[in-house]
């Protein structure tokens, strides 16, 4: 492997000809060298039956000609606890000896406790580092140079600094898989391996969106998948299709094409990157019942005679350049400071000990999801406008996509729009969504004369050219399709064993052989 070190680069005339010869295809020598390794990370809520998924991907992969090797984080944490003194409320205790409720409560406690003390990408970095003894294993075994034809299973991530690590040391080659399962489903689920369900609803909460600092944070880990996988957990064989789809699409198969929701998820995608605000890029697209796209919407601020402003805008007055400041933040806090006067001339509070309430009843109350205040269209509403500004359309029984969860406010306008389905990535903390329109709204796919609200399935918008893209030649000579899934298939994003650094020498190698002056 290569360290990323230049070596020492030959001095001017020492190239042969047969030096000459060897360098001169430059590209294929550096396609040579690329990693027949892919990473993949797996993350679904608590309950979600992981292990049917994990074991659906390895026989796919197997059918690929690899060698899968699963790394489980839960061994991990408990093989640092082997070594490292238990934390004192679970001091004493066996960790191969838990009962059901016990083991979910304190593994999250002690992943909890490995952040608090290494990082929040601690696990991350422990599981990599047992990944690259694996494969120097193999290296050994094979006595070959370059790591062998391997698929690599972290099992499970819980924090998005997790991923995040993970992205920056493998790039393209690193895969995270989403999976979800109905929540009534997962109760179910931890009910048979023998939880009370009131246990189950409070683990579910839990691993959710814990409040700590170094806690689980599984739903911002599940929107950054690259692939989202709905587990139904009603049979193992309906998770055959989405992760053979997967594998499939990871190797470039021939003829697989976007889905209806992929589609209008991209175009909801699409259209959050048009947005300038300051808080957060959102996107929508409705579509018809066939998947059509009548509308598309992002956040930001409306413009006099309709639409939003751009940058086509000569005038551009959008947040970043009108005061250059979030005005829902700005007007948060100046509810703080009404606060703070109030409660040093009424209750006759300290000066400093109003100010740390206030700012406490801000970020700990609703007071601090106020949106109101906010210059900004929000996407699913300007999506919907956009469609009442067209002379003809209808968002009657329409699809709504959505990057995010929608806000209560927008909720209200999805459910009298008549639009019958919306699909979103992001979950959404501050909406009142669902405690507010029960009566309208079901994340019950059987449910009947209700807006169906689900979490997206399948490609996420920020690998959807990557899957999507004509990579390779789709038909041979004579015109026929060619079949590119077979067991030595490479990969569609690929990385290179190398370091750049490394790459360019032997670049600037050749060139030193054309005798290229050295710049002055």
């Amino acid at each position: 492997m290569s360290t990323g070190n230049v070596k020492a680069l030959p001095s001017m005339g020492e190239a042969t000809a047969a030096n000459e010869e060897k360098e001169k295809n430059i590209q294929a020598r550096i396609k040579s060298r690329l990693t027949k390794e892919i990473v993949i990370g797996v993350c679904g809520a608590v309950g979600c039956n992981l292990a049917d998924v994990v074991e659906e991907l390895k026989n796919q992969f197997g059918l690929c000609n690899y060698h899968v090797i699963t790394i489980k984080l839960s061994t991990i944490i408990k093989e640092y606890f082997a070594s490292h003194p238990l934390p004192s409320e679970h001091f004493g205790k066996d960790l191969n000896r838990l009962g059901v409720d016990e083991r979910y409560r304190v593994l999250q406690d002690l992943g909890n406790s490995i952040r608090k003390r290494l990082g929040d990408d601690a696990l991350a970095t422990l599981a990599i580092h047992n990944l690259s003894i694996s494969r120097q294993l193999q290296i050994n075994a094979s006595e070959e140079e370059d790591p062998p034809r391997t698929v690599y299973i972290i099992d499970q991530l819980k924090n998005p600094a997790e991923v995040e690590l993970f992205r920056l040391v493998y790039k393209n080659i690193f895969y995270l898989v989403g999976v979800m399962s109905p929540q009534h489903s997962r109760i179910d689920q931890l009910k048979q391996e023998g939880m009370s369900s009131v246990a189950a609803q409070e683990l579910i909460e839990r691993d959710r969106n814990e409040n700590l600092d170094h806690g689980q944070l599984l739903e911002k880990t599940v929107q950054k998948s690259d692939f989202f996988i709905r587990n139904h957990l009603t049979s193992i064989g309906n998770l055959s299709k989405p992760c053979g789809r997967f594998v499939g699409l990871v190797h470039g198969q021939n003829g697989i094409t976007p889905t209806r929701d992929e589609s209008g998820m991209y175009a909801a995608h699409s259209a959050s990157l048009k947005s300038a605000c300051l808080s957060r890029q959102v996107g929508a697209a409705i579509t018809d019942s066939s998947g059509n796209i009548l509308s598309v919407g992002w956040n930001d601020v409306p413009q006099a005679g309709g639409g939003l402003y751009s940058a086509d805008n000569v005038n551009d007055q959008r947040c970043v350049n009108h005061g250059r400041k979030c005005y829902n933040d700005f007007h948060k806090s100046r509810l703080v400071e009404s606060i703070v006067r109030i409660l040093e001339s009424s209750a006759k509070i300290d000066p400093n000990l109003a100010e740390e309430i206030s700012k406490k009843i801000l970020k700990e109350t609703p007071a601090g999801a106020l949106i109101e205040y906010s210059r900004a269209i929000h996407a699913e509403m300007e999506a919907i406008l956009n469609i009442a500004r067209k002379p003809s359309g209808s968002t009657t029984d329409g699809v709504m996509y959505t990057t995010t969860y929608p806000c209560h406010n927008c909720a209200r306008h999805i459910i009298a729009s008549g639009i019958n389905r919306v699909v979103y990535i992001e979950p959404y903390e501050k909406s009142l969504a669902m405690a507010l329109h029960s009566d309208a709204i079901s994340i019950d796919l059987a449910a009947e004369n209700k807006i169906i609200f689900e979490t997206f399935e399948g490609v996420s918008p920020k690998r959807y050219t990557a899957f999507f893209a004509f990579n390779t030649k789709r038909k041979d000579d004579k015109g026929l399709a060619i079949s590119i899934m077979n067991k030595e298939a490479s990969h569609v994003s690929q990385e290179i064993l190398d370091s750049y650094l490394d790459v360019e020498a032997k670049v600037f190698d050749l060139a030193r052989t054309h005798n290229v002056p050295l710049p002055k």
